[in-house]
Formats: structure tokens, sequence, C-alpha cells
């Protein structure tokens, strides 16, 4: 788990950029460290896959037209092993690509050209776990033998362990906090990722969908209902 600063940022995370431009490893790199995060940039999914081997790495940030393998195949791989936060870089940005990514376990997209001051916003937002003071909170229970533990960063479906995101976690998490309450999108997209969808729902249901497929795998069926024209509940 990331050691958090004071802030809530990570500071002193270590971060990994993938993208073979050159260009833009030289103007994201020195911005992300000027926020106190350790920086280090790989030009394809190849060596991305074996730096996470062997560093602790906090938060990925990646392209998705690499050479070699693609983005989303190495997505695919770095979700096989690792729940380690992913932030895409696309060029296109499209609705479907999006979903495509979030189907795959991305956490967060930026569309290029990159906005420097919006992409440390969004990796100060995906890099916030939980609160410093974890010991506080108690496991919150939810139907179908369903249990999230915050302080373990752990969820559990009649003991056995369920693999989530960060992202899944947290949305989860809201949910069951609110309990028997419909959350909109919107709601969650503050909350999880520190800004709205700006009225798409499509950000938010790849996640949903996810969680939901990983809940009844575990035997948590209809844990996640939604409530049409509002949003999502825990019931």
């Amino acid at each position: 788990m990331t050691l958090l600063g004071a802030d809530g940022t990570g500071e002193g995370a270590r971060i990994l950029v993938v993208d073979d431009d050159e260009r833009l490893r030289a103007a994201v790199l020195p911005v992300l460290a000027e926020c106190g995060w350790h920086v280090r940039g790989v030009t394809s999914g190849e060596r991305a896959i074996e730096v996470l081997g062997q560093d602790s790495i906090a938060l990925v940030i990646l392209d998705v037209g690499l050479p070699g393998i693609s983005g989303f195949e190495t997505l695919r791989q770095i979700r096989a092993r690792s729940a380690v936060p992913v932030l895409m870089l696309s060029a296109a940005g499209s609705v479907d690509e999006r979903v495509a990514g979030f189907d795959l376990g991305a956490d967060d997209y930026v569309t290029k050209p990159v906005e420097l001051a919006e992409l440390q916003r969004r990796v100060r937002a995906l890099l916030r776990r939980i609160p410093p003071d974890p010991e506080s909170y108690e496991a919150l229970v939810g139907p179908g033998g369903l249990e999230l533990h915050p302080r373990l960063q752990e969820v559990t479906v009649d003991g056995q362990q369920i693999r989530t995101t960060p992202r899944e976690f947290d949305i989860l998490w809201l949910l069951l906090e609110r309990r028997g309450s419909a959350v909109t999108p919107d709601e969650i997209s503050r909350r999880v990722w520190d800004y709205e969808t700006l009225g798409s729902r499509n950000f938010v249901e790849a996640h949903i969908s996810r969680l939901r497929a990983k809940l009844r795998a575990a035997g948590a069926h209809d844990v996640i209902t939604t409530v049409r024209g509002v949003g999502y509940r825990v019931r």
C-alpha cells in the first residue's frame, strides 16, 4: 500500500510512465517529479512488465498506442498480477476505447495532447487511498456474505478474498456506506476520482460491471442493483 503524505496524495510514491514518445516523457516526468513523486519512464509494455516485477510502483501511466505489445495488452498483463492503479493515455479517447480499457481494469483516462495540470490532478486523485487512520474503520457488510475491510483494503465473500482494483474497492466502499440508498454516477465519480463524469454514465458503468462480475464469480449475486434514471444501490 502506498504511504500517504499528510495531504493524502502519496508524496514519495513511485510512478512509472510507459510511452514511446520522447517529447511526452520529457514534459511529463519533471512535472510529476515537482510534486514529490519518484518518476521513471520506459518506452514499451514489455519493459513496463519487467519494472513492475522488480520495483514497488504505486501508479502506472500507460499509453494505449505502444510499439510491440499494445497498451491494452500491457494492461491485461498488469492486471493478471497486480492491482496497481493504471491511468491510460490515449490519442483517440473515444467512449468505446475508454470502456474497453475500463473493462480490462484501467482506473482513469487522459486524452492526448496531455494537459499537464490536469494530469497532476488525476494522478493525485488516483494516489489517494483510505484515510491515514484506517484503524478507526469497521468492516462494512453487504448481502450474500460480502464484507469490505478498509484497514486491510480487502473484499471477501464468505471469507473468500476478491481481487479488486483500488477504484473498484473505493466504489464498493461508497455503495456499502450508503447501503440501501441510490448513489448517482456523478457522486461516485466525485468520491472516487475527485471530478464529475460530465454526464457520461459509461465512465462509472464499466467499473460497476467488473465489480458485479467479480462478486457473482464469488457467489454474491445481484449485490449491486441499478436504480433506473438515478444510479446504483447495494441492496
